[in-house]
C-alpha cells in the first residue's frame, strides 16, 4: 500500500481533519498574502509563493516540515508586525484562529507521518475509530 492510499484509506479521521485544519490555515494565509499585494508590491508574490508551496506541502504529502515552516513563519511574521503595528481585538482573534489551525495542521501530520511510519516498518494498521 502507498501512502495516497494509505490516507484514503486507512488514516484516521481526526487526523484528517487535524490536516485539513492546517492546509485551511495555509490557504487563507495564501489568499492574506495575495491581498497584501496591493500594499507591498511584486514582493509579496514571494510569500504567496512560498505560503502556497507550504501549503500544497501539508495538502499532498502531509509533510511535518512544512507544517512547522508555515507555522515558524507565521510567529516569526505575526511577531515583526506586532513589533511595528499594535493589534485591535479583531487582529488577536484572526491571530488565536490561524495560529489554532496551523496548530492543528502540524499535530495531523505529525499523527499522520507516525501512522505511516509504523505501517511501513511493522505492518501495523493503525486501530479503527468508532
Amino acid at each position: 500500500m502507498d501512502q495516497k492510499t494509505f490516507w484514503r484509506e486507512q488514516t484516521p479521521q481526526k487526523t484528517k481533519s487535524y490536516v485539513m485544519w492546517g492546509v485551511l490555515g495555509g490557504a487563507f494565509l495564501c489568499l492574506n498574502a495575495l491581498i497584501s499585494m496591493s500594499f507591498y508590491g511584486v514582493l509579496a508574490l514571494i510569500d504567496v509563493a512560498l505560503v502556497g508551496g507550504l501549503t500544497l506541502g501539508i495538502y499532498l504529502k502531509q509533510s511535518r516540515a512544512c507544517a512547522l515552516a508555515l507555522l515558524f513563519l507565521f510567529v516569526l511574521s505575526q511577531g515583526v508586525t506586532a513589533y511595528f503595528i499594535t493589534f485591535g481585538v479583531v487582529e488577536w482573534i484572526l491571530i488565536v484562529v490561524f495560529g489554532y489551525a496551523l496548530v492543528c495542521g502540524m499535530l495531523g501530520t505529525f499523527a499522520f507521518q507516525k501512522e505511516w511510519r509504523a505501517y511501513k516498518n511493522k505492518n501495523a494498521l493503525p486501530p479503527k475509530q468508532n
